[in-house]
């Protein structure tokens, strides 16, 4: 008798077993390839992805990379109401968003790619794909880098705006609320968090601000800015690096973290590379500083 054949198919029920195995711990765990994207690959086969443009829309005119949809963040959130205001700033509630969703033309099965200035900007390409993942949808990416970095790789860019008359049928079944906490349960939880600043060193020390009605951080947190997470040509630090600045404030992987800064959108890009460098349990404190200070009862340091 061959024995060959018999153990070529036990050895292959065991690699099927095995990845039926694994698969869903893949699935329910993320990896930094869901939160990141590089410029390299999206230019390798573009047509493959749908581009969101997050700058603001007189640099999309300058230039931009083919195809992409100029989207600022502030569609998906809710602008009514005076800066500070509990909602102000925060994400739409379902319906709007739902509606915003739609009139972009996206859907679950997009591969899409938002992209911003990562040196010039505030993190809108983050806050957008924060945003697009508390809507439910999970196949969106930061192009690392952004525009900056892609033009200094040589790539196409163009000025021709991208008109698009898609509209898509886009529901949310379920909104995903682990990456976000609003002001009455961070307040009441305060001390069961470590709270990351993600402003500038001068705004945690209050020697400026954005105006706000009070200047100062929040009690206890970390200053950690923005802009320390990239290297000096926009791309995102290693991994390693980001982990080490943390650890050197003792927060470590499975630490309950919550991150802020004025109004949630540099604190949104930064939630998304702490759950790319493999932090389990991150959220935005989305209402952010404007909201926080503009309260009598919360304390500020």
């Amino acid at each position: 008798m061959n024995k060959k054949p018999v153990l070529s198919q036990y050895l292959k029920r065991c690699i099927f077993f095995f990845l039926l195995l694994i698969l869903p711990f893949r699935f329910a765990c993320a990896v930094p390839e869901d939160y990141f994207i590089s410029a390299e690959t999206v230019a390798s086969n573009p047509d493959h992805y749908l581009l969101i443009d997050a700058r603001a829309y007189s640099e999309y005119l300058k230039g931009h990379i083919p195809g992409a949809r100029s989207v600022q963040w502030q569609s998906l959130s809710d602008m009514n109401g005076a800066a500070g205001s509990e909602n102000w700033a925060t994400v739409l509630n379902n319906k709007e968003l739902e509606y915003q969703i739609q009139k972009l033309g996206l859907t679950p099965t997009d591969n899409i790619v938002v992209y911003a200035d990562a040196q010039r900007g505030w993190g809108e390409d983050g806050r957008i794909a924060w945003s697009l993942h508390v809507a439910g949808l999970k196949n969106v990416r930061i192009l690392n880098g952004g525009y900056s970095h892609w033009k200094k790789k040589g790539l196409k860019t163009t000025i021709i705006p991208t008109f698009f008359n898609t509209k898509s049928d886009y529901t949310i079944t379920q909104r995903d609320s682990s990456a976000t906490i609003h002001t009455k349960a961070l307040y009441r939880d305060y001390s069961q968090f470590r709270v990351i600043d993600s402003r500038s060193p001068e705004e945690f020390h209050g020697k400026m601000d954005l105006g706000e009605q009070r200047k100062g951080h929040l009690p206890g947190a970390v200053s950690l800015p923005f802009q320390q997470m990239f290297t000096a040509s926009g791309t995102l630090k290693s991994f390693d690096d980001i982990s080490r600045m943390l650890s050197d404030q003792d927060i470590q992987k499975n630490s309950p973290i919550v991150v802020y800064c004025t109004a949630g959108i540099r604190s949104a890009h930064m939630v998304m590379v702490l759950k790319a460098a493999g932090y389990t349990n991150v959220r935005n404190y989305t209402p952010s500083f404007y909201h926080w200070a503009a309260l009598s009862y919360t304390p500020i340091e």
